[in-house]
């Protein structure tokens, strides 16, 4: 019985790391969307994030209520001397290594005026830049209050994840206004000078479950 119930915890565990490291690489995808001046993929990916949140919080929340009563089973399972105490795991999921010590800022506008189409361009660099390095700390920002919320309870992660979704929205709405906005032309000769490696990942598992479909079938 006791077996059962700690190896419910690191599923529960688990499976909540999973869906804010979800969240965080559907940011973080978004990011290089961006960085490809690929509009139309932006908002791809916002529609990804938006479906990936809004069934990530009803999961973790139900997980994270489910977790919190084993935790309280196995503390009085400790005090009444029935269980040992070595019960919780460590971070199982995405490493938080990367974590940089510094909060998600907004930038303001660059107010300089456009004299050239050379300035332009870097104008426009810089910006995508500043705003896809806002994504990448919201990205970060995900993978800890996930870590806050499991290891130390002192996070809402369903109020985080929406929280982390609108930011999200907002940058992407600042890109589309700012940079994309003025100049469509010019955001459209660029594009592709980045391309996500999102897609290519994708396109590499797409083509090893064809193989394996190909394979079932052949087999009968």
């Amino acid at each position: 019985m006791h077996d059962a119930a700690r190896l419910r915890l690191r599923e529960l565990t688990q499976s909540v790391y999973d869906i804010g490291d979800e969240v965080a690489e559907l940011i973080e995808n978004l990011a290089e969307s961006m960085a490809d001046w690929d509009e139309e993929l932006v908002e791809d990916c916002l529609l990804e994030l938006a479906e990936s949140v809004s069934l990530g919080r009803a999961e973790v929340r139900a997980a994270l209520a489910e977790l919190n009563g084993l935790r309280q089973a196995f503390v009085s399972g400790i005090r009444s001397g029935s269980l040992s105490a070595t019960v919780v795991d460590n971070h199982p999921g995405r490493t938080l290594s990367f974590l940089r010590d510094h909060a998600v800022t907004p930038v303001e506008p660059q107010p300089a005026p456009i004299v050239s189409t050379a300035t332009l361009r870097v104008n426009l660099r810089r910006r995508n830049t500043e705003l896809t390095d806002m994504l990448a700390d919201l990205a970060e920002w995900t993978v800890e209050q996930t870590r806050l919320a499991v290891e130390e309870q002192s996070v809402l992660l369903p109020q985080a994840l929406a929280r982390a979704e609108k930011h999200a929205r907002d940058v992407a709405s600042r890109w589309c206004g700012e940079v994309v906005g003025d100049h469509p032309a010019l955001v459209g000769e660029l594009r592709g000078e980045a391309p996500p490696r999102f897609l290519a990942e994708r396109a590499r598992v797409e083509q090893v479950l064809s193989k394996i479909r190909s394979r079932r079938v052949a087999a009968g």
